[in-house]
């Protein structure tokens, strides 16, 4: 008995001890979009009890809370225990102004140890725009209006932001309302968000009751999106329809049974209302999102970056031996387009083996918002001994909170590589740019200066008296300056990289084309109307020469038209485009037929280099 009694208190004291040396994280989360006066939950989360010290922010007031719980789980696999541990606080905050508000983290104490939480970005709507019902038929696109009468259910898109930079990262959540029983007839379609990168989050996770106009209704946040717009310009989120089962009440006739008469006795129900499942398709109005470019003249190291980031850099060695790996390691961290980052273009020696970069990536979307880490990896294999210099690596980005970019620049890096076994057998030291031989026998390699005078013989006798000599040297001279002018202006034209993708861009396309054509045998639809539409747009950038940056179909359309290109061949361009980007991500019984896609877009290629 007491060795049983030993055994279940060490098994509590091992136990404790374990949870208490469990690493302790805690996670913040809030509903994306809230509309102003509306009462919110503010959750904490995390594996520890504690004492919460919330954040002050004079947006937000604080109603009730914190409601606590917490729930242990313990469980034995392959004789090693495993123990998860989790604790909630509640927190019911009201949102007293609109705007876009970002709460700091909270700060969670436990024991004597401080734990901080994520920051929680939360877009307020003011009143008239949380609060309106669709708009009717007759309304304009891009906007949302409240109808005479508010309908039983109906469903909004709600965007946090409608005017945006290209590449800035905001929330859109899919929210029902409704004063009627329903449910949904199946899963929710995923919305699809053509034009923009986007990033499922969990949804609100219990309903709310709101009142508008007057009438009294159930909303929820069923879906919700982080979303980064893919070009400029004003992109319409289309609308979206779904199909939910309503019950209605209907009267019931009369029946000349006794047997159900009986039944139906008025004192439990009316014996001649019942209620009946209706399907009822809803849909959500168009919305407007405004997509600005970027300022222009970005600065170097520009790949593409819109947020806020951090950048470390680190040297895996910095001394080998020759034939050994080292590598070079850029992290990228912090918040924004983090997915669609460009690889940052880093100098390294020539003098050795580069392969391709590793780009390795870590994403998370807390606190309403993308954030993590980009790690690019550049591996290096040390072939000639020598000292070697890495020149400092440029990184910019555009951070839309303050409207300007920002640059990081690294510091430069040095490594040194050591004489390999074979080498040091030789006795040669490979030195940039020098080429050298090693001295065998001094006795035979290097001989005596001769002391005889010299012996002089008559011109005529040389080759500088013969003609076909001169002949021969002029002609010599004459190629010489024509393949050095030839030479001069090749370079010339080289150094033009813009002039040099003109040239090439044709070519570029019609290789893409043929890949397109490759996965339009193979029946890969996917792939076909991806590699159609990087053709395309890859033309367009390298013959007109626009920035990746600001390459828009607004632009390309201004650009052709300046050039004397027609009308109907910039529309048939658009056409293209935009039947392409809707079949890469449509279902695949609203694809376009690819014969078709494909025979135009080699079309418009060759009317397009005719005519530029």
């Amino acid at each position: 008995m007491k060795r049983k009694a030993l055994i279940i208190l060490c098994f509590i004291l091992g136990t404790g001890l374990y949870l208490y040396g469990q690493d302790k994280e805690f996670s913040a989360s809030a509903p994306a979009t809230v509309q102003m006066g509306q009462q919110f939950q503010y959750k904490i989360e995390g594996s520890a009890q504690g004492s919460v010290q919330l954040p002050g922010h004079d947006a937000f007031q604080v109603l009730a809370g914190p409601f606590s719980s917490a729930s242990s789980q313990t469980s034995w696999v392959n004789g090693k225990m495993s123990t998860k541990t989790v604790v909630s606080y509640t927190y019911i905050f009201r949102a007293n102004r609109s705007g876009e508000f970002t709460l700091d983290p909270a700060v969670v104490v436990v024991g004597r140890k401080e734990h901080r939480t994520n920051e929680v970005t939360i877009s307020v709507l003011d009143g008239g725009d949380a609060t309106s019902a669709p708009r009717a038929q007759g309304a304009a696109s891009g906007q949302e209006a409240a109808p005479e009468e508010t309908p039983p259910m109906y469903m909004r898109v709600l965007p946090s932001k409608r005017d945006v930079y290209i590449g800035e990262q905001f929330v859109s959540g899919l929210k029902v309302y409704t004063r009627v029983n329903t449910r949904p007839s199946n899963n929710p379609k995923d919305f699809p968000y053509e034009g923009f990168y986007k990033k499922a989050v969990d949804p609100d996770p219990s309903a709310v009751r709101e009142s508008i106009k007057g009438q009294e209704y159930i909303t929820q946040v069923i879906q919700r999106h982080i979303l980064i717009p893919q070009k400029t310009g004003k992109i319409v989120i289309e609308p979206h329809e779904s199909e939910w089962i309503m019950q209605k009440r209907v009267q019931r006739q009369r029946s000349s049974s006794m047997f159900e008469d009986f039944f139906n006795d008025p004192f439990f129900n009316d014996p001649f209302e019942s209620y009946q499942d209706v399907p009822t398709v809803i849909r959500t109005n168009p919305v407007t999102i405004n997509v600005k470019p970027l300022p222009p003249n970005a600065p170097a190291g520009f790949t593409g970056g819109v947020g806020t980031f951090k950048v470390n850099a680190s040297l895996s060695n910095d001394v080998v031996d020759v034939n050994e790996a080292l590598s070079l390691k850029l992290t990228i961290s912090g918040t924004g387009n983090i997915p669609l980052l460009g690889e940052p273009v880093v100098n390294l020696p020539p003098d050795h083996d580069i392969y391709d970069v590793n780009k390795s990536s870590n994403v998370s979307t807390s606190g309403n918002r993308i954030s993590g880490t980009v790690s690019f990896e550049y591996p290096i294999v040390a072939r000639h001994a020598g000292k070697f210099r890495i020149t400092p690596i440029t990184f910019s980005w555009f951070n839309p909170a303050k409207e300007v970019y920002e640059t990081y620049t690294t510091e430069e890096f040095f490594f040194t590589v050591n004489k390999g076994k074979a080498e040091e057998a030789i006795g040669q030291i490979y030195v940039p740019g020098a080429l050298g031989e090693r001295v065998e026998n001094i006795g035979t390699d290097i001989r005596d200066v001769i002391r005889a005078p010299a012996g002089f013989v008559p011109r005529s006798y040389s080759l500088l008296g013969k003609s076909w000599y001169w002949l021969i040297y002029g002609g010599l001279l004459i190629l010489f300056l024509f393949v050095f002018i030839i030479f001069r202006t090749t370079i010339k034209r080289n150094a033009d990289l813009k002039l040099v993708k003109n040239r090439k861009a044709s070519k570029l396309a019609h290789n893409r084309l043929k890949r397109a054509d490759k996965f339009r045998k193979e029946d890969n639809q996917d792939k076909f109307f991806e590699e159609t539409g990087n053709a395309i747009w890859g033309y367009l950038r390298d013959k007109l020469g626009i920035d990746l940056s600001s390459l828009s179909l607004e632009k390309v359309q201004g650009t052709l038209s300046g050039r004397g290109v027609s009308d109907e061949l910039i529309t048939e361009m658009g056409r293209i485009i935009e039947e392409s980007e809707f079949s890469r991500f449509a279902p695949s019984s609203e694809k376009s037929d690819m014969n078709v896609i494909y025979a135009d877009a080699v079309s418009l290629i060759k009317n397009l280099e005719q005519k530029i």
